[in-house]
């Protein structure tokens, strides 16, 4: 492909070059070098690498502002977030990138996430943190968890060889921790049989403490730095939307409030919800998969019933502002026991003052659901009631704000037609000239890390084939 040929150019409008992304016109028909489908963190990361080699795209995203999920809301003093987005990196070359973007505006701040079952507060990771618990379960995690770790050393035993979630659990930190944490509080999120969950999500999302670990941790109490975000990135103000906004500070090419009605894949051609039609030479699309592959036209038939085989968990977040001092001092809490709806909740305001106004606290309660959206009033007066009975609140007349949102399709779920399904879908796009990235794009359990990484090795591999 030669670099001048995939110029923007309007219909019935004089050819008119531009090397850093489409001008706008108001007519029907552009051509464009590379299309970007979705303005998350994925999209708008391989837009700015485009932009800073002169490269010409478009970028459409259906909602009226850019960052998918990675998304703020603003009300009467509060900062509330589409749930927990807490930055960390695992790689340096990627905090500098975000950093150099970003410039001062994020700061480092401290975990403390604890358990709550059998009445009292337990650190977390729970496989590690026993002190407190009563202690007949503190006996059987803690013997199970030894004669696992027998079972590993002397008779064999592999967690990694398991084919599901539930055997690995009980390879992995014996009945005890399995019964009492492991099973109801994944059974709660998922909503989803953890004999037909595998492995292949967890990396390192699932602490695996050594035997020491778990002995201390049975009679001493103290906060742990186990797992992959016991510090973070947060800004004092703006909440995890200046991230995106960073991001996309400047881009032209940029158009919100437009989405994709349809993809002919054979002719490279994307039909606009405004109206428009784009002929493309590149795609990269961040839409959830499933979503992309139902737009698509010229998708095999095997190809496209298989989009019924992506499943995932979504979550319904209450966010609670409240009049009167913080109420908890933990990040988040995580709740295994039925007797509450909700898996977890928290308050950012613990370890971010500054996203409530002075005098006042933040909560949040997330509820996993499938097949349906659930009873916004019904999840409400049970997330009250609960938090009465813990002492998070005291009188309803202390909740100044409150901002209910909905994440549809917010984990994805590894089950045994996932990832044959994936590479299926993910190989046909790109011997079509389009590349699916980000965590719905690819349809996993990834970090914001992993989709601004994915964004901009899209990019890259698209100005090397130039």
């Amino acid at each position: 492909m030669e670099q001048n040929h995939w110029w923007v150019l309007p219909l019935f409008v004089p050819f008119i070059p531009f090397p850093c992304g489409p001008i706008r016109f108001g007519l029907s028909f552009m051509k464009v070098e590379t299309l970007i489908a979705g303005g998350g963190l994925a999209g708008l990361s391989c837009a700015r690498e485009l932009h800073s080699a002169f490269h010409p795209y478009l970028l459409v995203e259906k909602e009226r502002e850019a960052g998918g999920l990675c998304r703020t809301v603003l009300d009467r003093g509060f900062t509330f977030d589409y749930t927990g987005h807490f930055l960390h990196f695992q790689k340096e070359e990627m905090k500098e990138w975000v950093l150099h973007l970003v410039g001062g505006g994020l700061k480092t701040r401290t975990r403390h996430a604890v358990i709550y079952s059998q009445g009292t507060y337990s650190e977390y990771p729970y496989q590690e943190n026993n002190a407190g618990l009563p202690s007949q379960t503190v006996r059987e995690n803690v013997l199970g968890y030894l004669e696992a770790a027998l079972r590993r050393r002397f008779l064999g035993a592999d967690p990694s060889r398991a084919g599901d979630f539930k055997t690995w659990c009980l390879q992995a930190f014996g009945p005890g921790l399995s019964k009492h944490f492991m099973f109801p509080y994944n059974e709660k999120l998922w909503k989803f049989p953890l004999s037909h969950l595998t492995t292949h999500w967890m990396g390192r999302f699932v602490p695996s403490p050594r035997v020491l670990e778990v002995l201390h941790g049975a009679f001493t109490r103290r906060p742990s730095a186990s797992g992959y975000n016991a510090t973070f990135l947060y800004p004092d103000q703006g909440g995890i939307s200046i991230l995106p906004r960073a991001i996309g500070r400047g881009l032209p090419g940029v158009w919100t409030g437009v989405g994709l009605r349809s993809l002919d894949l054979l002719k490279g051609k994307a039909h606009l919800t405004n109206g428009r039609e784009v002929e493309y030479g590149r795609l990269v699309s961040s839409l959830p998969l499933p979503r992309l592959a139902a737009l698509s036209r010229g998708l095999p038939a095997t190809l496209a019933r298989s989009i019924r085989d992506l499943k995932a968990t979504s979550i319904y977040n209450i966010n609670l502002g409240l009049k009167g001092k913080q109420p908890i001092p933990y990040s988040w809490v995580y709740f295994p026991e039925k007797e509450f709806m909700f898996h977890r909740a928290g308050s950012v305001s613990a370890c971010v003052p500054t996203v409530a106004p002075q005098g006042h606290a933040s909560l949040y309660v997330e509820f996993s659901y499938r097949n349906g959206k659930p009873d916004a009033g019904k999840l409400g007066k049970h997330a009250l009631r609960k938090l009465k009975e813990l002492g998070w609140i005291q009188r309803e007349r202390q909740i100044v704000s409150r901002v209910d949102l909905n994440l549809p399709g917010a984990y994805v779920i590894y089950d045994g037609k996932r990832d044959e399904t994936v590479a299926g879908l993910l190989a046909f796009f790109r011997k079509h000239r389009v590349l699916s990235v980000g965590r719905y794009g690819r349809w996993e359990y990834g970090s914001m890390e992993s989709a601004m990484e994915q964004g901009l090795t899209a990019a890259r591999e698209i100005l090397g084939s130039r």
